[in-house]
């Protein structure tokens, strides 16, 4: 009984203790991240309408902005931030004042342009089954391209009659996406075609590189060999690759039937692939 009751004593007397290592968890966690804040300055996305230059003013009003901020990031008054507009502006800034709707911020000064790639990149990506299509828009991103248009092709699996949701979704992640990155210029998502409509899209492009399993496919720095375009066309397509006839229409169209190698690339796998040979070649 007494044995019993010293291992209940144990027991009870841990609770503070835990609690007292967890506090100290979570104040030295604060700690570092409050270090980190000071080194290193946050990226956030502003429009460009909410930016005044000639006032030295930003005013944050988007409720995930302002919950990141305040709530996720505890940033507070003097902490140095830079925002960028999406548009190719990017600006070092101080945080003035914090509210519970808005963050005030002033503008310290403009930083210089960032490097951009010499070429212009559209992913016209077969949707996916599942969030594959979420680890597409962020990753591609992250190498460069320029605009997404995801497209639905005889092959693609998900069965949704409205996308609107899920471009507004992907919208967001790509967003996400260049503020870690570094980015200033924010990429195009597009609203979801067909792929006869993207097809014709892609004309407008120096060259259309479109993989495909088909044995008429050649290897990308043959396709690459001797050229330098400056708008370029990629096709990645489903699970189980596009369909007969879409193979020949794209032939018929002028497209350069492009092998990813000797092995069978997942779709999400085939547009990382293709996004970092293009990125390597064209540097």
């Amino acid at each position: 009984m007494g044995e019993r009751l010293v291992r209940n004593e144990e027991v009870s007397g841990s609770i503070p203790l835990r609690s007292t290592m967890v506090r100290r968890v979570l104040r030295s966690a604060q700690d570092l991240l409050t270090i980190y804040n000071k080194r290193y300055s946050m990226r956030f996305y502003v429009p460009p309408d909410m930016i005044a230059p000639l006032k030295n003013t930003i005013e944050i009003k988007d409720k995930t902005e302002v919950h990141h901020i305040r709530d996720v990031m505890r940033l507070k008054k003097g902490d140095i931030v830079d925002i960028f507009d999406g548009q190719g502006r990017e600006f070092s800034c101080f945080i003035e004042e914090v509210k519970r709707d808005a963050v005030i911020i002033k503008i310290k000064e403009a930083l210089p342009p960032k490097y951009s790639p010499p070429f212009n990149i559209t992913l016209y990506q077969s949707i996916p089954k599942k969030t594959k299509m979420d680890f597409i828009v962020e990753k591609v991103i992250e190498l460069g391209v320029s605009q997404i248009v995801p497209i639905i092709t005889e092959r693609t699996i998900p069965e949704i009659r409205d996308f609107t949701k899920k471009v507004e979704r992907w919208k967001r992640i790509g967003m996400a996406s260049s503020k870690q990155c570094g980015r200033t210029i924010l990429p195009v998502i597009s609203d979801v075609m067909h792929f006869d409509g993207a097809l014709i899209d892609s004309k407008q492009k120096a060259m259309t590189v479109f993989a495909s399993l088909d044995r008429d496919s050649k290897p990308l720095k043959d396709i690459l060999r001797g050229l330098s375009p400056k708008t370029i066309a990629v096709f990645v397509g489903p699970e189980g690759d596009f369909s007969p006839r879409e193979v020949f229409m794209a032939k018929e169209n002028g497209c350069s039937m492009c092998s990813l190698g000797s092995l069978v690339l997942k779709s999400e796998t085939a547009a990382i692939y293709i996004l970092s040979c293009l990125s390597y070649e064209l540097q």
